[in-house]
């Protein structure tokens, strides 16, 4: 039999464990420090409303949420250092790259990523180097960045769907015989015929660059043309064929024919062949450009 000591302690223990279920709250992230990659001054900005915020509280795997005076900040340090090689907007000029489609800033958390890499010396348009920038200069251009960033897409409240036909439809159809090779698989006269007529520019510029949307179909529907097929064959044992439901560095999934489910261990002896009707568009997406894009859209504007 427990000594009255002894319910007392435990009660007590009882009663601040319910307390503490009922008032612990997660930590809040701290207002200043490291991130990952050693980049300082990584401040977390309060909850926010508008083009490139949002609201609720940031974490290291949330979408980071934009301080409107830090972004304002940055941009004066961008204007006087940034903005030759990388435009008024981040989106690249003739000397530097698009930083919007930078897998960097994609990445950065409020400098973890821009800082390490500004840090290392990277050449500004004053000939100073990047390394003279301050910390908290540094998470400013990164509100910056992530302002143009978020402000360009379509849930923004800043957003606005204008008129994207800037490109050469002459350079387009080129790019579209020649080094693009689209005519590979697409013909003018054929499944591109008409298309203006089907869709609003900026879908055929999506389209263009992202086809493929419901590649597996719906529940008991035939898979979409665009969906990607393998042939497994383990070792002794006939081959199986379908489409890919899921593969990584273990395990192989895919539906045959007959709609039958599959799921096979990955091993050194397995041999598997994938054959993707959109690689070509997915590797296109290492080359091409903006110039190349806003032509080819341009180009296909003109099948009506």
């Amino acid at each position: 039999m427990r000594s009255p000591a002894g319910v007392v302690l435990v009660a007590g223990a009882m009663l601040a464990i319910s307390l503490g279920a009922q008032t612990a709250q997660p930590p809040a992230p701290p207002a200043g420090g490291t991130g990952r990659g050693g980049g300082a001054g990584q401040g977390v900005p309060p909850p926010s409303r508008g083009g490139g915020g949002g609201g609720g509280t940031a974490g290291p795997a949330d979408k980071p949420l934009v301080d409107f005076a830090a972004a304002e900040r940055g941009k004066q340090v961008w204007i006087a250092e940034c903005v030759t090689c990388h435009g008024a907007q981040a989106r690249g000029t003739d000397n530097g790259p698009n930083l919007l489609r930078s897998i960097v800033m994609l990445h950065d958390r409020y400098g973890s990523e821009i800082g390490p890499f500004l840090k290392k010396g990277h050449p500004m348009q004053s000939g100073k180097p990047a390394s003279n920038l301050t910390d908290a200069q540094i998470t400013d251009i990164a509100h910056f960045l992530r302002k143009q960033l978020t402000d360009t897409l379509r849930g923004s409240p800043v957003f606005n769907v204008q008129d994207i036909r800037t490109g050469d439809a002459k350079a387009g159809a080129e790019y579209f015989n020649g080094a693009g090779r689209c005519n590979t698989c697409h013909s003018p006269t054929g499944d591109l015929a008409g298309l203006k007529s089907k869709y609003e520019t900026v879908d055929i510029q999506q389209r263009m660059l992202f086809p493929g949307g419901g590649r597996g179909g719906r529940r008991g529907a035939p898979p979409a043309a665009s969906a990607v097929r393998v042939t497994v064959t383990p070792q002794g044992a006939a081959p199986v064929s379908g489409v890919l439901l899921y593969m990584d560095d273990f395990v192989v999934s895919l539906q045959d024919s007959t709609g039958a489910f599959h799921s096979i261990k990955r091993v050194p002896s397995l041999e598997i062949e994938k054959t993707d009707p959109l690689e070509a568009h997915h590797a296109l997406l290492e080359t091409i450009t903006d110039k190349n894009i806003h032509d080819l859209v341009a180009y296909l504007e003109t099948l009506r």
